[in-house]
């Protein structure tokens, strides 16, 4: 079976999943092909070694990418946005001329522009899609702050959301909530497939002392109780509430909040930091390589997951999670809904609600508070749920025969 993996982010960038199932296939004995954009994801610039041109195939670990242009931007200009999602969703279908015949499409959604390429590469190739809907659209976006429910612009969404999903053979979604939202809009039940996210557990060992102590010396951690809020930093995660929530730390306290990684949120929430003046509690490092993460996850005292309350909760779980609980280390979940439940079945943290300040100061506090031999039983606690529940080797699995089914089916 061959498999167009269509997603406008892929490695480099720092979105796994469409790279990890592309090597999911080929243990299978499946034969993956991509397209996909130039990598700007989360920054919105242009990646070392990259340059923007029409189209540029490589190989990346045995795979077959095909690049194609789109419009480099991931700020907080909705018509850069706009420009971005457009330019790709245009330019897709034209990297079909360079893929080999094909049995099925995935497609990896956000953003919803991608589904409207991948209806028209289903025309062209005469083959079904499989789409896998990570966020709900325009619900995420409504979330972000970026767009209010009352706009043309989100009615044309709306319009746009169902005629996708309309098109799609069979879709993808990681929770029962999300599962009744596109029922609610006219999905038949029988198309829409609950699947979780996975993690590479492997990749996730016990670390020694000693590079312990260099991560902690290289990001200046060393007596300090780290929480560490690992990934995007958008507006849909509210993470203004986490810098007040520093701010309401003792001046003489040891913790240190700290964001990894790179986003569109990033310059408001340094300009908020000074502004608050705890430039002591909060502390921002830009992102790192892949490779590394589960090392330096590892290494915190405490993993945090943030996202502003709202409707989308029911639907996502941020994917972060499940490399939070791989790593053994407790984790601080305020988002509500879907994420809130994940943890409290798992055992491997704290849940509270989010955008209150005080109430995840005080948690922080506790957390920090705690004996370490509590801290590390909700780590393990972690490990052993990915090992049992959510392993990459057994949800991949799953992913490929849902793809086998359809290619079966055909058109």
């Amino acid at each position: 079976m061959r498999v167009l993996i269509l997603s406008q982010y892929y490695y480099p960038e720092p979105i796994p999943k469409p790279a990890e199932l592309a090597q999911g296939l080929m243990e299978h004995g499946h034969i993956p092909e991509v397209i996909t954009g130039f990598p700007d994801y989360p920054s919105g610039e242009l990646y070392a070694g990259y340059s923007l041109r029409l189209f540029q195939r490589d190989v990346i670990s045995g795979v077959t990418v095909n690049r194609t242009f789109e419009y480099p931007h991931h700020g907080k200009s909705a018509a850069g946005r706009f420009i971005n999602y457009l330019s790709f969703m245009l330019s897709a279908p034209f990297a079909t001329f360079l893929v080999r015949k094909v049995s099925v499409i995935y497609v990896w959604h956000p953003p919803l522009t991608v589904g409207i390429a991948a209806w028209v590469i289903s025309r062209l190739l005469n083959v079904p899609v499989v789409y896998d809907v990570q966020d709900i659209w325009p619900e995420t976006i409504n979330a972000s702050g970026m767009l209010s429910d009352n706009t043309r612009i989100y009615h044309l969404l709306q319009r746009l959301e169902k005629f996708v999903y309309r098109r799609m053979h069979f879709l993808i979604v990681v929770t029962e909530g999300a599962k009744r939202n596109l029922v609610s809009k006219g999905v038949p039940e029988e198309k829409v497939s609950v699947l979780p996210h996975w993690v590479d557990e492997t990749q996730f060992h016990c670390i020694s002392e000693q590079e312990q102590d260099g991560i902690r010396n290289e990001f200046h951690w060393s007596n300090r109780f780290v929480v560490l809020f690992a990934g995007n930093i958008g507006f849909v995660q509210g993470l203004d509430n986490v810098i007040r929530a520093g701010a309401l730390l003792p001046l003489d306290s040891s913790i240190i909040i700290s964001f990894m990684g790179d986003g569109a949120a990033v310059a408001d929430l340094r300009q908020l930091t000074r502004e608050l003046n705890v430039e002591d509690r909060i502390q921002f490092i830009s992102h790192q390589p892949a490779a590394r993460m589960p090392a330096i996850m590892s290494t915190a005292d405490v993993l945090l997951v943030h996202l502003r309350k709202s409707v989308i909760t029911d639907f996502v779980v941020p994917s972060k999670t499940l490399s939070y609980l791989a790593a053994g280390r407790p984790i601080l979940m305020a988002m509500g809904g879907a994420g809130n439940d994940l943890i409290n079945d798992s055992g491997a943290g704290v849940t509270i609600e989010p955008d209150d300040a005080q109430i995840l100061a005080n948690t922080i506090r506790l957390l920090a508070d705690m004996e370490p031999e509590e801290r590390g039983k909700m780590g393990e606690n972690g490990r052993y749920y990915i090992r049992e529940r959510l392993g990459k080797a057994d949800i991949v699995g799953r992913y490929v025969k849902l793809l086998e089914r359809a290619a079966k089916q055909g058109r």
